[in-house]
């Protein structure tokens, strides 16, 4: 008879902490689609040295957002450029996706164009979102990133086309 009691104020306890706020039901998703940026003209991001970007994304992740470089130096290999962001993805006004990426860029000899491969790694958000965690890759084409200076500019009308994968955690139901 005890060992009943036991159980029953065990599921009890459980059931209630599940039903707590911070104890909400999360889950994971998978992540495709396609991602698309285009960088802002520097009059508009004056307080961004190394550039800013437009994104909408397409997909599982239907979003608008911003992605701010913060860092742009040699890549991990000979011939590459890397760098660092911080991105925003805007689903909801409640609804927000926020990550840090690492991009490396290597030109596609004989075209001013690179291939691009951004790791963003999810930090959490707003709404939903507050919790999240995950990776979500981002492998596709910088077109018109040439002449020099290198990287995305509105003036040389480059532009970004991705294919994504990856997964969110953490999303609240």
């Amino acid at each position: 008879m005890r060992a009943s009691k036991v159980s029953v104020l065990t599921v009890s306890i459980l059931g209630l902490a599940l039903s707590t706020p911070g104890f909400a039901a999360q889950e994971c998703r998978k992540v495709i689609g396609k991602f698309h940026e285009t960088p802002i003209h520097t009059f508009l991001s004056p307080g961004d040295p190394f550039g800013r970007v437009l994104t909408v994304t397409v997909g599982t992740l239907n979003a608008t957002g911003t992605g701010i470089l913060t860092s742009v130096g040699p890549g991990p290999t000979p011939g590459t450029l890397g760098a660092t962001t911080r991105h925003l993805f805007m689903v909801s006004i409640e609804d927000q996706l926020i990550a840090t990426g690492v991009a490396v860029f290597t030109p596609i000899p004989g075209t001013r164009n690179v291939n691009d491969v951004l790791t963003l790694t999810i930090t959490g958000g707003t709404g939903k979102f507050a919790s999240a965690t995950g990776t979500i890759v981002a492998t596709g084409i910088g077109f018109n990133f040439f002449p020099l200076p290198p990287g995305p500019s509105a003036a040389n009308q480059s532009h970004f086309e991705f294919t994504l994968s990856g997964e969110i955690c953490g999303i609240e139901k």
